[in-house]
């Protein structure tokens, strides 16, 4: 029996996974080409952190709209996510057990991963959800692991969204501040206020992977 059938009806939702991944990554080498003219486009492909951070500073500069930035940000970076908690409640017996995941799903929701996450969940509440979003983390492993670990929907999607909504305006409010300092005081400030946000949303990053690490 082939890994699709074994999946039966689960397959789609793999797949649209993998599509989101996909794109995410055609993206990066399209980057510079969508920057200036189709920065909308890029950020649908690929609404991340960096992405947006430049959002803010275009939204200063008059050359994007904040609301088809914001909207643009929904389908990958919001119902995609959701979609990982989807499937993890629906794999999950196959991510708790670590069998019956063909390998090109285990790509997508590596079991091993995910149960330590579920673990962290476990120890640290749904308010991680949170810091995984403002963080340099991947949400879909939170999410997938929120779902396997049986949290109720609505628990998940308030703390999702909320994280969601901090997360963009973390980024897009210090890309518009960083533009006017841009323009006030140079390069030099801007840097400076650049590698402070990052620094910061690495080191939440790096408190949750040492979580992830614990028994």
């Amino acid at each position: 029996m082939s890994g699709a059938q074994t999946l039966g009806g689960r397959t789609p939702p793999l797949v649209l996974a993998a599509l989101r991944g996909a794109l995410s990554l055609i993206a990066i080498p399209l980057a510079p080409a969508l920057f200036r003219d189709h920065f909308v486009l890029l950020v649908l492909l690929r609404p991340t952190k960096e992405v947006l951070l430049a959002g803010g500073f275009l939204l200063r500069e008059g050359e994007v709209g904040l609301a088809p930035m914001l909207a643009a940000t929904i389908p990958m970076g919001v119902l995609g996510v959701w979609l990982f908690f989807w499937l993890g409640r629906a794999f999950r017996d196959e991510i708790q057990s670590g069998q019956g995941l063909p390998t090109w799903a285990r790509r997508i929701l590596p079991p091993e991963r995910i149960r330590s996450m579920c673990r962290v969940l476990e120890r640290k509440g749904r308010w991680v959800i949170v810091a995984g979003r403002l963080a340099a983390f991947p949400s879909t492993a939170l999410a997938a692991a929120a779902g396997a670990s049986g949290m109720e929907p609505a628990q998940f999607l308030s703390a999702d969204g909320l994280g969601a909504t901090l997360a963009v305006a973390e980024v897009v409010v210090a890309g518009y501040v960083l533009g006017a300092a841009y323009k006030e005081a140079g390069p030099w400030l801007t840097g400076v206020g650049v590698v402070v946000l990052v620094g910061l949303m690495v080191a939440v990053g790096r408190w949750l992977k040492r979580e992830d690490g614990k028994d």
